[in-house]
């Protein structure tokens, strides 16, 4: 979720900087200024530059995710390495195949369908791998990171937004957090977002940033796939794969989690962007789900 309390790391290596420790060729395009990292493109190898003290113990952690992993998907996935430049450290792997995908409307039918049944059968694979492979596995209530998000949500986002959008969100909420029982936990991406889905030839060629690999409902992979590709794309990848009337209702509402999370970066960062663009995606959500 959010990192309160959380620690911006000073003195950062520039790019020509990292560029020189590492070896690799200068003026590298940088593809991404996200929340959590500065990624940068060398051609072929890809480079990642955690902004928040966290991120060194969460690029250790992936290395390790995906090193276990690995073996067990039937795609590949990045191989990451550490490497000390000044004094920080940052992460680098060889280049996958393929691009980000932000429409896969644009593909002709045939390869629409050929990758919908690719995501499918990834997600298939990940989802059924047993848990005790994670490093770092812990019996924790499941629904214990949704009560301290509504926490965090009381304190941080809803006296943000309208009186009228805050009731709708404490509704789902309520509604997510009485259910009776959750779904076997199992290993989820994270992240399942279009940024991180790669595709070459119309084929699924690689999935990237597994930073929120762990033990979750596959449910959350699902909801993090239909916010970036839409509705109508996840009928073509449910066409492979089941999805039931309980785990549809548990997209929804993580579905209403996701600009919260960007609402309480903000607040808690101080990036007026993320907040402002979570407090809008929040309003449109609750008026167009009336």
């Amino acid at each position: 979720m959010s990192r309160p309390h959380d620690t911006l790391i000073a003195d950062r290596p520039t790019p020509a900087e990292i560029a020189a420790a590492l070896k690799l060729p200068p003026s590298p395009k940088v593809v991404s200024t996200g929340q959590n990292n500065l990624v940068l493109d060398f051609g072929e190898m890809i480079v990642r530059q955690p902004y928040y003290s966290s991120g060194v113990r969460e690029l250790t952690r992936e290395a390790n995710v995906l090193a276990t992993l690995r073996p067990h998907l039937p795609l590949l996935v990045p191989v990451l390495e550490l490497r000390d430049v000044g004094g920080h450290v940052l992460s680098i792997h060889r280049k996958l195949a393929g691009e980000p995908i932000t429409d896969p409307g644009m593909l002709p039918h045939e390869e629409r369908q050929a990758f919908a049944r690719d995501l499918a059968a990834f997600l298939t694979a990940l989802h059924a791998l047993p848990v005790t492979l994670l490093p770092d596995i812990e019996d924790v209530d499941p629904l214990a990171e949704w009560h301290q998000m509504l926490r965090q949500c009381e304190e941080h986002a809803f006296p943000l937004l309208p009186a009228d959008i805050t009731a709708g969100l404490r509704q789902r909420f309520r509604a997510f957090l009485s259910a009776p029982g959750m779904p076997a936990r199992a290993i989820i991406h994270g992240d399942f977002g279009a940024g991180n889905i790669l595709v070459q030839d119309g084929r699924l060629s690689g999935v990237i940033d597994f930073a929120g690999c762990g033990v979750g409902d596959p449910a959350y992979d699902f909801a993090s796939l239909a916010a970036g590709f839409g509705d109508d794309f996840l009928a073509l990848v449910e066409l492979h794969t089941p999805i039931s009337k309980a785990m549809r209702d548990r997209m929804t509402f993580y579905h209403f989690t996701f600009p919260l999370l960007d609402v309480l970066f903000g607040v808690e960062q101080g990036d007026d962007e993320a907040l402002r663009a979570g407090l809008r995606s929040s309003i449109n959500q609750v008026k167009q789900q009336r």
